[in-house]
């Protein structure tokens, strides 16, 4: 009996220590983007993604275009015009070893805004609503980009 329960003991200790954790560092990309401020938004927070990034260390180059839309909406009581902004990001993920094209598509996001009296404060609401689309694009950006070359590695 003494000997069964050490055996098992044993394994309950040493049976799961053969688990392999390889934990991935994710790719080095130089994100190209145009010289707007809400593109320049987008980088920066795309970039806050990584723990380093050297530009000259790269293996994947991603040209990226950030465009907005203004749709009108009306409120549940028909009273309020409410606007939609829509963001979109067109990329393409080039190999920058053989300058290749890995991937291209287009992220989209949406916010609606509420409706605000003063001009001052419906262009406030407007920049706010856009850099905050710009944050969440950059974030599925990354994630869109891990998932591709994850993907095409296997």
């Amino acid at each position: 009996m003494k000997v069964i329960l050490l055996i098992s003991v044993a394994l309950l200790f040493f049976g799961c220590s053969n688990a392999n954790n390889v934990t991935k560092s994710p790719p080095l990309v130089n994100l190209v983007v145009q010289e707007d401020k809400y593109s320049l938004i987008l980088k920066h927070q795309f970039y806050n993604n990584f723990k380093t990034y050297d530009k000259n260390l790269a293996k994947l180059i991603v040209e990226s275009n950030l465009s907005f839309s203004t749709n009108d909406a009306l409120s549940n009581n028909g009273n309020n015009k409410l606007n939609i902004i829509k963001g979109t990001v067109d990329f393409k993920i080039f190999n920058k070893i053989n300058s290749k094209i890995i991937k291209t598509g287009s992220i989209s996001s949406s916010v609606n805004t509420g409706s605000v009296s003063s001009l001052y404060g419906v262009d406030e609401n407007n920049n706010f609503a856009k850099e905050r689309i710009a944050k969440y694009l950059a974030s599925k950006l990354y994630r869109k980009i891990l998932l591709n070359t994850y993907t095409s590695e296997n």
